[in-house]
């Protein structure tokens, strides 16, 4: 049976709580040690010398509050551009230099692996079929030397997200052919598996199916990053009654998968992106629920 640990990404402070003191202390109220931290709430373009005050304070403030700082990752700030497959080669290339300030931020911060959102095609990139296979070929020779400075750095792994666009790596065979062992020389490349970006328009079978992938994919993953959602988008949900009843992850046989996957430990982060205009105190209220439903699920799971 896999071996589980709850823990949360603080994709959910973004804009509210920027300060890691109060984020921190958020999270133990919570009930919750382990931290996967979003770069939302970090200025990779900024100087190397704020970069690293920035990492002393998140640093300092995790071991105030108790808390294990797991990874680092991607938020929608990256999301919102193509990285390292840009159709601009300048662009992919600064693109790397950023992943490499990730590294250094993780290494700075204390935490074993950083990753998520690596790249998106552009339409006419995805389009042209000898375009899109040099890009991929190219995007593998970036992730071997992001491999390598991160062990270098002394990280564990680099992660690779499955994500909800057709041109981003979408599918279980398109994520696999960017995942590596690793060696003396390199960290393996690992999968961060997201249960709600089965939503992938044009694709089918069980590569729509979250539960398929857990299975299939579990024991290749990192972590898995939990969302309520459904089939018909990627909306960060919580696990509230209400969203609850209208999504379709349900922590029994999101648990039951992965113990089928043959995974021996996997961390499980809260991945809830509440709306900018949602009241504060909502959000409280959702990330409590949310903490409940899944220690519930794992003490059932335990006992």
């Amino acid at each position: 049976m896999t071996r589980y640990i709850l823990g949360i990404n603080t994709c959910f402070a973004v804009k509210r709580w920027p300060e890691p003191d109060t984020w921190a202390e958020i999270v133990r109220g919570l009930g919750v040690s382990l931290v996967q931290h979003s770069f939302d709430l970090v200025q990779l373009d900024s100087s190397p010398e704020l970069r690293r005050m920035q990492a002393m304070d998140v640093r300092t403030a995790c071991q105030h509050h108790g808390l294990t700082l797991d990874s680092t990752f991607t938020g929608l700030a990256a999301y919102s551009s193509n990285m390292m497959l840009d159709p601009n080669p300048d662009l992919r290339r600064h693109a790397e230099r950023w992943v490499r300030r990730a590294i250094a931020f993780t290494a700075d911060v204390g935490a074993t692996s950083t990753g998520g959102h690596i790249g998106a095609f552009s339409v006419g990139d995805w389009r042209d079929p000898a375009r899109r296979e040099a890009l991929e070929a190219e995007i593998r020779g970036r992730l071997r030397r992001l491999a390598a400075h991160a062990r270098r750095a002394g990280l564990q792994s680099l992660l690779v997200e499955n994500l909800a666009a057709a041109r981003e790596p979408s599918t279980m065979a398109g994520v696999d052919r960017l995942l590596t062992e690793g060696d003396e020389r390199h960290v393996p490349v690992r999968l961060c598996l997201d249960v709600g970006h089965q939503c992938v328009p044009g694709t089918s079978g069980e590569d729509r199916d979250p539960y398929a992938w857990l299975r299939r994919m579990g024991s290749k993953a990192a972590m898995v990053q939990l969302q309520q959602s459904n089939a018909s988008g990627d909306h960060h949900w919580p696990f509230t009654p209400a969203r609850n009843a209208e999504g379709r992850i349900e922590a029994p046989r999101v648990l039951d998968a992965l113990d089928q996957s043959g995974a021996e430990e996997m961390p499980l982060f809260i991945e809830v992106i509440p709306p900018f205009e949602q009241d504060d105190e909502e959000v409280i209220d959702d990330l409590q629920a949310t903490v409940a439903y899944w220690q519930d699920a794992l003490a059932r799971a335990r006992g």
